[in-house]
């Protein structure tokens, strides 16, 4: 009776590992970042030494500012299983931002990172609202601040409510959709007229 009840005891823990190995099995965590298409590839030189646009870390929700890729369902936000943003989506924003708007102004230091110099300009943005929905609205609400480093200047703010409709069945079409708001956000951001 032993060697019966070794047998299946045996049996059973062969089973029991195939069924714990296959549960634990998921697809592969992917990251996803916020790169924009129209970088400069060559070196620039500035048309003058102190043009320099600083952007500011961009503010978002606190519940937004994490890794998780999310989509929102009524009143409740679905977290991707399957993706995450490869940093604090802030910084994931303010780098792509800053990327937009430096092919705007090649002529220029746009720069997200601190300066030993005052910049010319610093802009502050926040974003209150960037919600994508499963019904495949996306929604971006933002003001932004352009402060010039010549206190003579005025202070100039704006803001903006901006809306794209396409797919949310990948992360990828998540990360899709945030990329084409924020490209908006950029086109409103005026950094020409800045010196």
């Amino acid at each position: 009776m032993s060697r019966v009840k070794a047998r299946v005891f045996r049996t059973l823990a062969v089973i029991l590992n195939v069924l714990l190995t296959t549960s634990c099995a998921s697809p592969p965590l992917s990251l996803y970042t916020l790169q924009p298409t129209d970088l400069p590839t060559a070196t620039v030189p500035f048309s003058r030494p102190g043009a320099v646009i600083e952007i500011r870390r961009v503010i978002l929700p606190d519940y937004l500012d994490t890794q998780d890729i999310l989509v929102r369902n009524g009143n409740t936000l679905q977290r991707s299983p399957h993706g995450r943003w490869a940093s604090r989506l802030s910084i994931e924003v303010t780098r792509y931002l800053t990327g937009l708007l430096a092919a705007r102004r090649p002529n220029a230091l746009v720069t997200d990172q601190p300066q030993a110099a005052m910049p010319n300009d610093r802009i502050l943005i926040t974003i209150s609202n960037l919600d994508v929905t499963t019904a495949g609205r996306a929604t971006l609400q933002a003001n932004w601040t352009i402060v010039p480093r010549n206190s003579a200047q005025p202070i100039r703010g704006q803001r903006a409510l901006l809306t794209v409709n396409g797919p949310v069945n990948t992360d990828q079409d998540v990360v899709v959709l945030t990329q084409a708001l924020l490209t908006r956000l950029a086109d409103a951001i005026d950094i020409g007229h800045l010196r």
